[in-house]
């Protein structure tokens, strides 16, 4: 549990609690990204070297990717990101088309031949063609072919990657990370849980990036978390490295983005209970002296509002 101190009474000091918060975040992330890399590069394998990065919806994956390419890069080898995502089967051949719950988590989303298809190209050093995923057509869109050389390491990135069905394509030598919201907050006497946190992260993300009303993003959010609660999280135990991606000031600016995001929920709606209970707690967070502008570019948080 952490306590969150809303009483901000400047833009010097809300700017402050921004950089304290990015600097602990990078310091905790450089050392277990480091702790990964050098357990697994500074050996010989076998085959190709193979990093998986996880974690439930929205905390912060692929921020965590790109820090892992440049740590990577800086101990002379070459980090390549396969997207898990890109290898979900077109929403055309899902339950999507039947007007159902389109399902963008279990691992019945994945198609495992084309996965593992790829995943067995890689580790015999042949030429792979890689998949791309439009998520607003919600198509496979096109493919890239590409040819592995022993300077590659390959990070398989996405929820599924802790997935007994998708793990064992990837043999028994590769080193993992798990990356999550693991912090619940209270302030003002209310209380803010974790995946409500990541809940305001997901209807921002998903608003900006993925051509998704605030009403979608709430009709999935029980699928999503009922994934989570059944496949990632009970799989997740045997991962190396575990990541904290809450950051203290982010509720001040999710706040201030979420809050109009919820209004636009129709009275009508089924979701309007649960949009109105998350407004009334990121109320407590309106302060005006958090602006987006404090935020570094490379910062995590930049992965959900841009």
């Amino acid at each position: 549990m952490k306590y969150i101190d809303t009483k901000i009474s400047s833009a010097h000091e809300a700017r402050l609690i921004v950089r304290e918060s990015e600097e602990n975040f990078t310091a905790a992330l450089d050392n277990a990204l480091d702790t990964v890399i050098h357990g697994h590069i500074d050996r010989e394998t076998s085959g190709c070297k193979i990093i998986t990065l996880s974690g439930p919806t929205c905390s912060g994956k692929t921020t965590t990717a790109n820090k892992l390419i440049r740590m990577i890069t800086e101990s002379g080898y070459h980090a390549v990101v396969m997207s898990i995502d890109d290898f979900f089967i077109d929403r055309a051949r899902t339950n999507d088309i039947n007007g159902e719950m389109p399902d963008y988590d279990s691992v019945k989303a994945i198609d495992l031949a084309e996965f593992g298809l790829c995943v067995k190209g890689l580790m015999e050093g042949k030429p792979t063609l890689i998949p791309h995923y439009d998520f607003v057509t919600g198509k496979r869109d096109s493919y890239a072919e590409y040819y592995p050389t022993r300077k590659d390491i390959f990070i398989f990135e996405g929820i599924q990657a802790v997935y007994p069905e998708v793990v064992r394509f990837l043999g028994s030598d590769f080193k993992s990370i798990f990356i999550h919201v693991d912090d619940d907050v209270t302030a003002d006497g209310v209380l803010m849980r974790s995946d409500e946190i990541r809940l305001c992260r997901r209807l921002v993300r998903d608003y900006r990036f993925r051509n998704a009303l605030p009403e979608f993003t709430l009709y999935l959010w029980e699928n999503v978390r009922a994934n989570e609660r059944e496949n990632i999280y009970p799989n997740a135990g045997n991962c190396h490295v575990y990541i904290n991606s809450f950051l203290e000031y982010e509720l001040f600016i999710l706040a201030k983005n979420v809050l109009p995001l919820l209004e636009t929920v129709s009275k009508d709606s089924p979701y309007r209970d649960e949009a109105d209970e998350v407004a009334e707690k990121l109320r407590h967070f309106l302060n005006p002296h958090f602006d987006e502008s404090m935020i570094p570019e490379n910062s995590v948080f930049r992965e959900f509002i841009g």
